[in-house]
């Protein structure tokens, strides 16, 4: 007790100005780190639970961003790489889930139109009018079928590693290529592993954010890899077929890998047939695989952000933006970013 006291006296003689002056190292932060963006929920009137992110400014350009096949609301997580290029572009990213998936309850009586309107819904509840649409893979019919409900609201449509021609007859049924990914749904490495070769695995921590993303999809609420979802989702393609995008006027983005063995690859006649009042820009990829969603985020994020009109390139290790695809492709260049040629 004694003791006590007299640390007691001796710091209360000291002062307090002089008992906190202990050195602290510079740049100590005033904030916590992020550890990404928090999955908010929303009720419907008609009491279904929608999942939803909100990540980025309330003055930035918004976009809804539509994951790939039998991925969860997290997975726009795989675009933080790039985040900072996202914040300083001002554009505001949000993602609904889909039925089922994460933490969002599985009803077989949802289709497209449901998921739409679940859009729709939080689009008003955040107090957003007009947006753009990004989807990958999977997600591009969604995004279809978005912009068939809105064609006076969207901006622009990004289109990446995805196809016209997902709801088409020879991908339908029990033969559809998709249904492969059923058995891997329990094995959330082989789910979401990238070929070896993948430019992707250049990005620190990438490929494990893509395993944790398939374990969460799949998993989140107690299902067990539970394949109903997957198996919906993949009869919603063949349910909608092609979607009428006749009434979009707005700019659309095709994003394709030369050498994707996981879609066709459609051309621009193809593209045209489904959104034939849309200008389209098609950025072809020759060589590239079914990652070039992740690969070239870059241009896709500048697209979005209004600089459709240029190509992000580096050479000697200094980013430039260029008109044209020779220029692109001129002698000692590297398409996007420069951190691609650094790692």
């Amino acid at each position: 007790m004694k003791a006590g006291l007299i640390v007691l006296g001796l710091w209360l003689l000291a002062g307090p100005g002089q008992a906190f002056s202990a050195g602290l190292p510079d740049g100590l932060p005033t904030a916590f780190d992020s550890l990404g963006p928090t999955v908010q929920q929303l009720s419907l009137t008609n009491g279904r639970q929608v999942h939803f992110i909100d990540d980025g400014a309330d003055s930035g350009l918004p976009v809804v961003f539509v994951g790939g096949l039998g991925t969860s609301v997290r997975v726009i997580r795989l675009l933080d790489f790039l985040r900072s290029m996202r914040v300083g572009l001002n554009i505001r990213m949000i993602s609904v889930e889909r039925n089922g998936y994460g933490q969002t309850a599985f009803d077989p009586e949802l289709g497209m139109a449901d998921f739409s309107a679940e859009v729709e819904a939080v689009l008003t509840h955040l107090g957003i009018d007009r947006f753009a649409l990004f989807g990958i893979s999977g997600g591009g019919p969604y995004v279809a079928k978005i912009a068939s409900r809105n064609p006076s609201r969207v901006l622009s449509i990004h289109m990446a590693a995805t196809s016209p021609a997902l709801g088409q007859p020879a991908r339908c049924g029990a033969a559809s290529p998709a249904s492969a990914y059923r058995d891997l749904l329990s094995q959330p490495m082989a789910f979401f592993g990238f070929p070896k070769d993948s430019p992707m695995h250049q990005v620190a921590g990438f490929q494990d954010t893509a395993f944790e993303e398939a374990a969460r999809a799949h998993n989140a609420r107690g299902q067990q890899a539970d394949p109903a979802p997957l198996d919906h989702e993949i009869g919603l393609y063949c349910a909608e077929g092609m979607i009428n995008n006749d009434e979009v006027s707005a700019p659309l983005f095709v994003y394709q890998g030369g050498a994707d063995a996981v879609l066709d690859q459609a051309g621009p006649k193809a593209w045209k047939r489904a959104f034939p009042a849309a200008p389209l820009v098609l950025r072809a990829y020759p060589g590239e695989g079914h990652d070039v969603q992740y690969r070239h985020l870059d241009q896709i994020l500048l697209d979005i952000a209004g600089y459709g009109d240029k190509i992000l390139i580096c050479k000697d290790n200094i980013n430039y933006m260029v008109a044209s695809e020779a220029d692109a492709q001129a002698a000692g260049t590297v398409l996007g970013h420069c951190a691609w040629t650094s790692q």
